[in-house]
């Protein structure tokens, strides 16, 4: 199988108000944080344009060195979460392996620009997480993050798992008073292609669509009893 090699992508280069380059990831002080007037102000989203090419070269990659079946166009967005209108995407793939168990993903080009990424039954996850001036994120970052997240997820390194229905628990906090438990939950977990890192999450089940959530739970249990440690397959190469 070749190895992946991200395609060249020409420097970016912007200028603020008084011509100076910004400096995008090194542009607050640590300590102090962004301005307030930062927050919700975009300048410059196309920054992350490049963002669009890396996808493109994974999926291509994907398709060229995995066993999978391929469906493009807006309708793979069908039984996900988050999803963007028809208005704002530019492109949709849905990749399925035919590995047994592999999780399928789906990829999504948007206008901002930016990328998301579906996989398995519920997880979802976008870059830039935000492109707003504080947040200041760089393009170069967001597709290292892109590319480890779904090449996690080919080697099998997705789990998810819906709890059993709970009514959530009240439970006090120091200085905080009393904090609502999550109750009935839907979570992820990412191990990272050298076993070094976990990422994780968790949401309450009450915020998913009972028909996304009964379906999910059914490819679920599949999965889990054909795997004990409850982790998606990982993808077949070719």
């Amino acid at each position: 199988m070749n190895a992946y090699a991200r395609p060249f992508v020409e420097p970016l280069e912007f200028r603020d108000d008084s011509g100076a380059v910004i400096d995008y990831g090194n542009r607050w002080d640590i300590l102090e944080g962004p301005p307030d007037d930062t927050y919700s102000v975009l300048h410059h989203p196309e920054r992350f344009a490049p963002l669009h090419t890396v996808a493109t070269a994974v999926v291509e990659y994907l398709i060229g060195n995995y066993g999978v079946d391929v469906d493009e166009g807006y309708q793979v967005l069908a039984g996900h979460l988050h999803t963007p209108g028809p208005e704002y995407v530019t492109r949709a793939v849905r990749l399925t392996p035919r590995t047994a168990y592999g999780a399928p993903i789906t990829v999504v080009w948007t206008t901002d620009p930016a990328i998301r990424i579906y996989a398995g039954a519920l997880f979802d996850t976008v870059y830039p997480s935000c492109s707003c001036d504080a947040c200041d994120e760089r393009w170069n970052e967001c597709a290292d993050e892109l590319e480890e997240t779904t090449f996690a997820i080919v080697a099998g390194g997705l789990a998810e798992h819906i709890s059993g229905p709970k009514r959530p628990t009240l439970r006090f906090e120091p200085g905080m008073g009393f904090v609502q438990g999550m109750g009935h939950t839907v979570s992820y977990r990412l191990r990272s292609r050298d076993g070094k890192s976990v990422e994780s999450g968790r949401t309450r089940a009450e915020r998913v669509p009972d028909g996304i959530l009964a379906s999910a739970r059914t490819t679920l249990h599949a999965v889990h009893s054909a795997n004990p440690t409850h982790d998606w397959t990982p993808w077949r190469a070719t």
